[in-house]
């Protein structure tokens, strides 16, 4: 019994400390998407407005906060690329109470070989989703649809398409002729979009929140093709599924406050994000889920079920955990951000300019948050985005934005007249009385 109730309290401690570890260490990813639009919303710039991207603002809007309270620093990247997945872990550990502790360590190990293996270590949406996914399941299993109806509502401003948990769930809901709780589900799933339109609105960019978040992914065309993935992909997204799903399919009801299939729901819902482009890194925030359905399915009895389940758990995590060894470098650095030694060179010139100059930025790097510049013209769109030029007449203002007299254009290579720093050049473009 002592021995039981030692390894009870070693293992969230055990679990924890190594997922910091390996967070610490493991190069996290700066998806410039998020981080640029982050921080140019901190120092000014309004999201749709001036800031064209179309995700939900929830992601973004949290990490303008932070760098608005913090300064677009390295530390606040990692930390917030750490956090969700960290609060996730600690759910995690919170459901597993009252398990065996071998099956709460080996959840762990799951959750962290395919969290980290899925590209999970990102300040991205679908991360942040990862801490929501085990309270809205939890929510929906003990009938509280208004809270879990806020929580899908916190999931889809983050990225909109977190509404295919939604939909499943109302499915579920409408199949058992659950009218009432699916319309309470539905509302209050709407209410954090709606009060942010409103904000939005109030400060003048409600009808570019409606046709950035709304209007464009049901109406461009990069979204209106599907990718079908190779079998070994397909088979990544799918094969961590099935401990849960026959977990849901031998548990009994009431067996456990969150039910394993209200965990599937979800976890189907969060990982269907990835359609159409089945990258692995949109299905994170259905991990957690699947890691509670592993650690039951470990501790079922009879022990036949166990051992069979264990081995199969057992070989996910060595095979994932290879991945993550073999395919990641632990240098604690942050993709896109401070990961290249000519990037930093060229930050640090960029920063040199006279203050006040307009710059134009062609590269995919965080050069705007990381050298403390805006971009030229006021407004921002990544520029290989050309998909979305003619949305806004994006386009036309861009490249008008680019041949300002003044604008210092930054790409790559050596143009005539350019200046050189590595792979990168600085080009200004001629003043208005002629001179560079």
């Amino acid at each position: 019994m002592r021995t039981e109730k030692l390894g009870a309290a070693l293992v969230p401690v055990l679990a924890l400390a190594a997922h910091l570890a390996i967070a610490l260490t493991l190069r996290a990813t700066a998806w410039p998407e998020v981080t640029t639009a982050g921080y140019l919303w901190s120092r000014g710039m309004l999201m749709y407005r001036d800031i064209k991207f179309l995700h939900t603002p929830g992601t973004i809007g949290m990490l303008a906060l932070v760098f608005a309270a913090f300064g677009p620093s390295t530390a606040a990247v990692r930390a917030f690329a750490i956090a969700w997945p960290l609060a996730a872990h600690a759910l995690l550990l919170r459901e597993t109470r009252g398990l065996r502790p071998s099956s709460r360590a080996l959840a762990s190990a799951f959750f962290l070989a395919v969290f980290f293996s899925s590209d999970g270590h990102a300040v991205w949406p679908t991360v942040v989703m990862a801490a929501l996914a085990l309270p809205i399941a939890r929510a929906l299993s003990t009938g509280r649809f208004a809270a879990a109806g806020l929580l899908l509502g916190a999931a889809i401003l983050c990225k909109q398409t977190a509404a295919y948990a939604l939909v499943i769930a109302l499915v579920w809901l409408l199949a058992r002729r659950r009218v009432r709780a699916a319309a309470t589900l539905l509302a209050a799933s709407a209410a954090p979009y709606a009060a942010a339109l409103a904000a939005f609105w109030m400060a003048g960019a409600g009808p570019d929140m409606l046709r950035w978040t709304i209007g464009v992914p049901f109406t461009n065309p990069m979204y209106r093709g599907a990718f079908h993935p190779p079998l070994a992909m397909a088979l990544g997204v799918l094969v961590p599924f099935l401990p849960l799903a026959a977990e849901a399919a031998l548990e009994r009801p009431g067996e456990y406050e969150v039910s394993a299939g209200w965990l599937l729901a979800v976890a189907a819902g969060l990982a269907a994000i990835c359609y159409p482009r089945f990258q692995v890194l949109q299905t994170v925030g259905a991990i957690p889920c699947l890691a509670l359905g592993a650690a039951r399915l470990v501790d079922r009895r009879p022990s036949a079920v166990a051992r069979l389940a264990t081995a199969f758990v057992a070989a996910l995590v060595v095979s994932r955990a290879a991945v993550v060894a073999m395919g990641n470098t632990f240098d604690g650095r942050v993709l896109f951000w401070n990961d290249a030694p000519a990037f930093g060179a060229l930050v640090e010139r960029v920063r040199r300019l006279p203050a006040g100059t307009p710059v134009y930025s062609e590269l995919w790097e965080n050069l705007y948050p990381r050298a403390g510049r805006m971009p030229a013209g006021g407004v921002y769109l990544h520029p290989w985005m050309d998909y979305y030029f003619g949305v806004d007449r994006m386009g036309e203002r861009l490249a008008a934005a680019k041949a300002a007299p003044g604008t210092v254009v930054v790409g790559y290579g050596r143009p005539p007249g350019g200046e050189v720093v590595g792979p990168y050049s600085l080009v200004r473009r001629p003043s208005a009385d002629g001179a560079n």
